[in-house]
């Protein structure tokens, strides 16, 4: 089974089991934007590190980014409180299990600064994994 794919399925179920109302736009999968605030996720593999005693061992490095996308002239506050509660979800020390891989989180996830695009209000929620491959 692979590692990337175990990590991605476990952030994402953790996410939509989290906000079970809220609309999630996951990549490469369609999706028609509400009128209400959604989510939307973006998945980089990063390069691995290679520093453990072994052949067969090394830790992916992957960023899950969630984007809080609410409606424009409504203020921040809304959209910095779901922020902040995908923060709390993925908290630094978490460790999730898929299949035999193991995901942890070391770091605080990091809540960007807000960005306006043409109808949107955009929060980047960045979350660093650390998977563990055997």
């Amino acid at each position: 089974m692979s590692a990337i794919l175990d990590a991605k399925r476990a952030v994402e179920r953790r996410l939509s089991r989290a906000f079970p109302t809220t609309a999630i736009s996951y990549e490469n999968v369609e999706f028609q934007p509400t009128d209400a605030l959604y989510l939307r996720t973006a998945f980089r593999v990063n390069r691995p590190t290679d520093d453990s005693i072994g052949n067969d061992c090394y830790r992916e490095n992957i960023t899950f980014t969630v984007f809080v996308c609410d409606k424009l002239n409504k203020g921040t506050s809304n959209a910095i409180n779901i922020a902040e509660q995908i923060r709390s979800l993925f908290y630094k020390r978490l460790t999730l299990q898929e299949n035999t891989t193991r995901i942890h989180i070391l770091q605080v996830p990091q809540v960007s600064t807000a960005a306006k695009t043409v109808d949107r209000l955009v929060i980047p929620v960045v979350i660093t994994l650390t998977v563990e491959v055997f």
